[in-house]
């Protein structure tokens, strides 16, 4: 347990039981110090003099300051490989990211989080505790507790309005199964179903249960009328009008904050930092929820005492509803709130958020050509501020909302966020698309990385006044801006130019690299075409990695997904066929990509952020010389600069991704679009949508105001080959029963390339001092599994949630024809893994990957009784060299095969000891050798990188840490001189 741990003074005997206590008693006893400065730069420790220790600041500030010594930055520690899998308590944290990490009132906290990188302090300073924000008001009851009452009240059941749970199940089952409404009612009509003696016999009395369930807001339709400057026969103007259906936004964040299963909010600003100085000056800030950024401690101090703030997250996005023919089109408005942890609000099920409203898509026929642009443009604003007009009161006086924690609270509800694609950020910020929607960069200048003035929301207002007054402004020019009547302008404390948050789906993904570095680094390749594919066709398999069986270069439509997985191999893939600048700038790009992912960054995450991302400026002039390209004046490109300024500001980017938006289409849009008859269509979805929300809205009452009461789901068919769920505490899950129960040594030993199974096995059984009671022979059968998988390391960073990591051992299996069909011949499969060793004699613990090597899995098997007692799985693994031969350009280890007596060096180890599984990428050299294939490249090829891309677990173990620790030894080094030049000048 954490709390048994000590942790000793290198340099004397004192003994700390916390790392804090190690850190402030090397800042505060000077010989321990300067024994540790003068052993990074080989000084003498006699010329230490007490007094310096007064005058200077014994602290790495790399970034925004790490407290000494470095951290050991690396794996999580012992797996626990003698207890049958059991792994510590610490991979069970979570760090500061979840909803449980809401601003509380203690001025310290300390969360231990040493399985990663053993950063197992943080501190919360909160907001001023006189300044009350987020205080309670009076309880209250949510609205689970209150629809409970009136049904007792009234003596109704639960199921109210329908007469019991049968017939309640039955119409949620027709609601939401998709049966249209002519079926329902020919459904009723069935004399069977008049049997069951339902209280409604047709779909008009159906309906009518359904519209007597609790629901959420209520719609409004808003008609426009616009008169064009197009004429008809009779020489009058045109005109059309279009409706803007909607919910009143105060009513949309009044079912968010009283949701009672979305309980478990934030009320509070607070800061969270990594290390403490010295002198008790907090260092390294984290950034994660919104709640731990700057913006909103920035704009609680803007509200009076004791009020709540209510941060707005809208986003909106025109989608297509129809699949291969028609043009109709649907453009919805979403709506959720800041106080919500990010994880629940990207989980769609979760409904943590709701449909605003649907901007009118209109061709415009009313109005010339020439003028429809600027027309469209000035009706999105419009159609925004009918909508959102009630945000205006709702943000400067505040309203009282009745909170899912039982308690009233003063909200103000302020616009924080806005989620939108970069055409859509330009519509909102009223600048045109050759422009920047965050600053005042010139269209020609989108290049540099030069920083430029931020767009000045009051200052835009001014000159568009002005430019609608016919003062023709300079600014209108030079601010590249649009003849637009903003829908914000009245918004309180928005600034809705840091409201455009970062994309990473249409600016990282889709753009940056799908659009631009794909062809980029592609012409600059030898072969282009041809050669990418091959690489491509031979890539090594992976569980979690698309393979692209026919290469890239044939297919013209790519999704985010695909884009995403060409990242994972795509620095692989051009190493040793390009020119070394294209690597390294290439690798900046995806290297600023992972960071982008981070659900929780830090002072010195942004840092190396920023690192990353200048990394591809130094290096991009290659691809001028090479002749692909002119110039960088690119929008997305450009807009990445923005990106560590957002998340210091509003909490980290995978909360605003776009990804998120589109899923929201298909239950908010799609869905209701298919259930309609294509006529006035975007009522009758409003309408759907209501009865949908009311039925979701109906089932989790029910399922907290009944004990035990729950939808009942059918049980798939078992499946022994299914893995068993984990026992408390292990780190693995394996099948209850092995595929194949009984295979004989001499079997595993020729089918799965394992020839020196029966020896391994010796040797492993006299390792573990396990005597058997019968002598092992290759008759001996041993249970044998076809996989078995992980739970990779809770890192804050990567992931608030356990992953799971499959690991497969499985050997060829030819074709074969039964009374089902035909099947395929299936090729072996022998993932390659992760695994915890014994670090060098005399390396430095705190280098990361030190005690990490690779293997690949030929074997999974247990142990049977009658040759001992050994309650792990075991696996059959060959080796790879040790990590210790880094490849500079492309930040990769290059791995070969370990070999004794010119064999695989083989063991066999409890499957406990392995961390997680691996992706190694062939070392394609200057052109593919064309014999190799992706189910045989790990036997064909002699020579891999080990790929840090494939995960963000293994960017974060692989790259960030190393590169962490090189950053902080760097700066701990600059301090050492500059502190050793002070000490000579003094002497």
């Amino acid at each position: 347990m954490p709390g048994l741990r000590v942790f000793t003074c290198p340099y004397c005997p004192a003994e700390h039981p916390t790392r804090q206590g190690l850190r402030s008693h090397l800042q505060q006893t000077v010989a321990c110090l300067e024994k540790y400065y003068d052993q990074y730069l080989g000084g003498d420790s006699s010329d230490s003099d007490a007094g310096d220790n007064s005058d200077d600041e014994h602290t790495s500030t790399w970034g925004d300051g790490v407290a000494l010594p470095a951290d050991d930055l690396g794996w999580p520690g012992d797996t626990g490989i003698e207890d049958g899998g059991g792994v510590d308590d610490r991979l069970n944290d979570t760090g500061a990211s979840g909803a449980a990490a809401a601003p509380t009132t203690g001025k310290r906290t300390r969360e231990t989080v040493e399985g990663v990188a053993d950063e197992d302090d943080r501190w919360t300073a909160d907001f001023p505790e006189e300044r009350e924000a987020g205080k309670r008001g009076k309880p209250c009851k949510n609205q689970f507790e209150k629809r409970l009452d009136e049904q007792q009240s009234a003596a109704q059941a639960p199921w109210n309005p329908f007469e019991n749970k049968d017939e309640w199940e039955l119409g949620k089952w027709l609601m939401t199964s998709g049966v249209s409404q002519g079926k329902i009612e020919e459904f009723l009509k069935l004399d069977v179903v008049k049997t069951l003696g339902l209280s409604f016999h047709n779909v008009r009395a159906f309906l009518q249960r359904i519209d007597a369930l609790p629901s959420g807001p209520q719609w409004i339709c808003h008609p426009l009328e616009l008169t064009g400057d197009m004429t008809d026969a009779s020489d009058e103007k045109k005109s059309e009008i279009v409706e803007v259906w909607y919910r009143d936004p105060v009513d949309c964040v009044r079912e968010l904050v009283g949701d009672p299963l979305l309980a478990n909010q934030g009320y509070q600003p607070c800061h969270v930092f990594r290390a403490m100085d010295g002198d008790g000056n907090l260092l390294n800030q984290e950034y994660s929820e919104m709640w731990t950024a700057n913006w909103w401690w920035e704009t609680q101090e803007k509200l009076p005492d004791g009020a709540t703030l209510c941060p707005i997250i809208l986003a909106s996005d025109k989608t297509q509803l129809t699949r291969f023919s028609g043009d109709k089109e649907a453009w919805p408005v979403y709506l959720t709130i800041g106080n919500i942890d990010k994880e629940t609000r990207r989980a769609v099920s979760s409904r943590a958020s709701i449909l605003v409203g649907y901007i009118p898509v209109t061709k415009l026929e009313v109005f010339s050509k020439e003028k429809r642009s600027e027309i469209a443009h000035q009706l999105f604003h419009d159609c925004m501020r009918i909508m959102l007009a009630a945000l205006v009161a709702a943000g400067e006086a505040g309203v009282e909302m009745e909170c899912a924690d039982g308690f009233v609270r003063h909200m103000f509800l302020i616009l924080a966020a806005y989620v939108a694609d970069y055409p859509e950020q330009c519509l909102i910020v009223c600048c045109r698309e050759n422009s920047c929607p965050r600053c005042l960069v010139a269209p020609k200048s989108r290049g540099n990385t030069e920083d430029y003035p931020w767009r000045d929301p009051a200052a835009t207002l001014q000159t568009l006044a002005a430019q609608r007054a016919k003062e023709n402004p300079p600014d209108f020019v030079t601010h590249n801006l649009r003849p637009i009547q903003p829908f914000w302008s009245d918004f309180p404390h928005c600034n809705i130019i840091s409201c455009m948050t970062p994309d990473l789906l249409h600016e990282i993904h889709n753009g940056v690299f799908g659009d631009h570095i794909v062809s980029w680094s592609s012409a600059a390749m030898d072969g282009v075409g041809p050669e990418i594919d091959k690489r491509f066709r031979a890539m090594t398999p992976h569980p979690s990695l698309r393979h692209f069986k026919k290469g890239i270069t044939l297919t013209s439509q790519w999704t985010g997904t695909e884009h995403k997985n060409m990242e994972k191999v795509y620095l692989g893939v051009l190493a040793n066929a390009t020119d070394p600048r294209v690597i390294c700038a290439i690798r900046g790009a995806l290297d600023f990509t992972c960071y982008a992912h981070f659900e929780v960054q830090t002072v010195e995450s942004l840092a190396l952020m920023d690192r990353a991302w200048a990394a591809f400026h130094e290096n991009k002039a290659v691809f001028i010389e090479l002749g692909i390209r002119k110039d960088f004046d690119i929008n997305k490109l450009h807009k990445l600069k923005h990106y560590t300024d957002s998340i210091r500001s509003r909490g980290t980017a995978d909360a605003f991704s776009t990804e998120r938006t589109e899923r929201l289409h298909i239950d908010f849009a799609k869905l209701g679009y298919k259930a309609s008859n294509r006529k006035a269509h975007i009522r009758q979805m409003a309408i759907w949508l209501r009865r949908q929300e009311a039925i979701r809205k109906f089932q989790s009452y029910l399922e907290w105001a009944i004990p035990g009461y729950a939808t009942h789901k059918y049980a798939e068919d078992d499946d022994d080959d299914e893995d068993e769920p984990p026992t408390s505490g292990a780190r693995y899950y394996i099948a209850k029963n092995a595929p194949f129960p009984s295979l004989t040594a001499a079997t595993i030993a020729a089918n799965f390339g394992a020839p020196n199974f029966l020896r391994n096995l010796t040797d492993f059984l006299g390792s573990r001092s396990i005597r058997s009671q019968h002598a092992l022979s290759e008759s001996s059968t041993f249970a044998v599994y076809k996989r078995f998988s992980l739970t990779l390391p809770q890192v804050p960073e990567v992931s608030s949630r356990a992953v799971s990591d499959k690991v497969r051992a499985t050997a060829s299996e030819h074709a074969k024809i039964t009374y089902k069909g035909a099947t395929p011949a299936k090729p072996p499969q022998f993932d390659t893994v992760l695994i915890r060793v014994e670090r060098a004699a005399g390396e430095d613990s705190r280098v990361p990957n030190g005690d990490v090597r690779a293997a690949r899995v030929r074997v999974i098997f247990r142990l049977p009784a009658k040759y001992g007692n050994f309650s792990q799985p075991l696996a059959y693994v060959d080796w790879y060299r040790p990590l210790n031969q880094f490849v500079e350009d492309l930040g990769m280890y290059q791995l070969t095969l370990a070999t004794r007596n010119h064999q695989p060096h083989s063991t066999i180890i409890p499957v406990g000891s392995i961390i997680s599984s691996c992706h190694l990428i062939p070392i394609f050299g200057h052109a593919v050798n064309l014999t190799w294939t992706s189910a045989l490249v790990l036997d064909q090829c002699k020579n891999f990188y080990l790929n840090p891309y494939l995960r963000h677990h293994d960017f974060y173990f692989l790259r960030h840490l190393p590169d962490l620790f090189a950053a902080r030894k760097k700066e701990d080094e600059r301090r050492v001189r500059m502190k050793q030049l002070g000490r000579a000048g003094r002497h």
